[in-house]
């Protein structure tokens, strides 16, 4: 009877050391999103824990978010002698998707510029600064002799070079898209996906600076004191009522808000920048140190021996103890255009690939936030699945 008892007792205890060794990893197992099929690109943030910071997260961002649809003055092309010679178009267009379709597909960085001009913020790429001693030249050409003998054979008055890109709600390019616009969707988003938050850098491209700031400021005081029915906070992401960012948040308290980064936020008395300057370093951005990639002035070629550098060497393992947090993160841009040369598409093309095929990106792997050129839902996925695994606890 002793040995029955003790058979009883020995296999009840082995099933209560199973079932909670399976309880904690299948709780565990669904904390960090593993295996949980519900997450996609509209909600993949509610499959992380609400401790782990901002820095330890691998998202997915764009650079010059707001230029799926865009135009200049001139129709996007520069025309000699009435024939189109330079699609100048091709090179401030760096997104395939919308500001809207990129949020769906996962995206939660977004790179916004803005023009100040007759009172309203516009989204825009590009300025004329670039171009000024080129419109110089064809100004003399004007002033000279608008009616000559070159212009008549040319059938063009010469016009000035374009390089101001506004970004439109619609492919026709019809509407312009406005400061107020981009950030009504933005809250749509978060409104309807409370788990998820948005990092919006806030950069002026166009136009006065005191105008800029005056309209800008207006806006980020609504986001201030504007609530998300889904969460009954404001949505601007504000640190303990400051609007100055000094120290690094977990995800739980900016979910269903907005994250803001910008140069003026002195001015602004809201958010924090991320000086990441051309080529490699080491910065800090809230508090945190951050290490960034940012080779915007480089062909393909370099660009992508850059993107493998990346991943080979900086890229680090995720943290096996939950209460361990990494102590710096990573930004990598990984595309820009080298004028004339490749435009952004081209370069994007070559990156893209190398970076995102074969399954270079693991799961367990430490990226931070990446952020090119023409991200795709598929490219997205890439990154943003790798923030789920199971830890080995056996």
């Amino acid at each position: 009877m002793k040995r029955f008892f003790s058979r009883i007792f020995a296999v009840g205890l082995i099933s209560a050391l199973l079932l909670g060794l399976f309880s904690f990893g299948g709780a565990f197992a669904a904390q960090s999103g593993a295996g949980d099929n519900s997450l996609n690109g509209k909600n993949w943030m509610s499959g992380i824990p609400d401790g782990r910071y901002m820095c330890e997260i691998n998202l997915p961002g764009t650079h010059d978010s707001a230029t799926a649809y865009c135009k200049n003055s001139t129709g996007n092309e520069v025309k000699l002698f009435g024939r189109s010679v330079f699609k100048s178009g091709e090179y401030a267009k760096t997104q395939s998707l919308t500001l809207a379709e990129q949020l769906n597909a996962g995206v939660r960085y977004l790179d916004l510029r803005f023009s100040a001009k007759q009172g309203e913020l516009f989204l825009c790429h590009g300025n004329n600064e670039k171009v000024a001693a080129v419109n110089k030249i064809l100004g003399v050409l004007r002033f000279f002799d608008p009616v000559s003998v070159l212009s008549k054979r040319a059938k063009t008055s010469f016009p000035d070079v374009d390089a101001e890109f506004y970004a439109y709600e619609d492919e026709a390019c019809t509407v312009k898209l406005t400061c107020g616009g981009v950030f009504g969707q933005i809250k749509d988003f978060l409104r309807e996906h409370p788990s998820e938050t948005v990092i919006v850098t806030a950069k002026k491209e166009n136009g006065d600076t005191e105008a800029f700031l005056r309209l800008f400021k207006e806006q980020v005081e609504a986001l201030k004191t504007e609530i998300n029915p889904s969460t009954r906070q404001a949505y601007l992401y504000t640190e303990n009522g400051n609007g100055v960012y000094t120290k690094m948040p977990a995800l739980s308290e900016v979910r269903g808000k907005i994250v803001l980064m910008t140069p003026f936020y002195e001015e602004l008395h809201a958010g924090d920048t991320l000086d990441a300057k051309n080529g490699a370093g080491e910065t800090d951005f809230m508090g945190t140190a951050f290490r960034y990639e940012n080779h915007w002035s480089v062909p393909a070629s370099l660009k992508t021996k850059f993107a493998e550098r990346f991943l080979r060497e900086f890229s680090t393992e995720m943290s096996k103890d939950p209460e361990k947090h990494l102590t710096y993160a990573n930004v990598l841009k990984t595309n820009a255009s080298v004028v004339p040369i490749q435009s952004p598409h081209t370069i994007a093309q070559r990156v893209n690939d190398n970076l995102y095929s074969q399954n270079k990106l693991k799961k367990g792997r430490y990226y931070g936030w990446i952020m090119g050129d023409f991200m795709t839902e598929e490219i997205c996925a890439s990154i943003w699945q790798t923030n789920y695994f199971v830890f080995d606890r056996l």
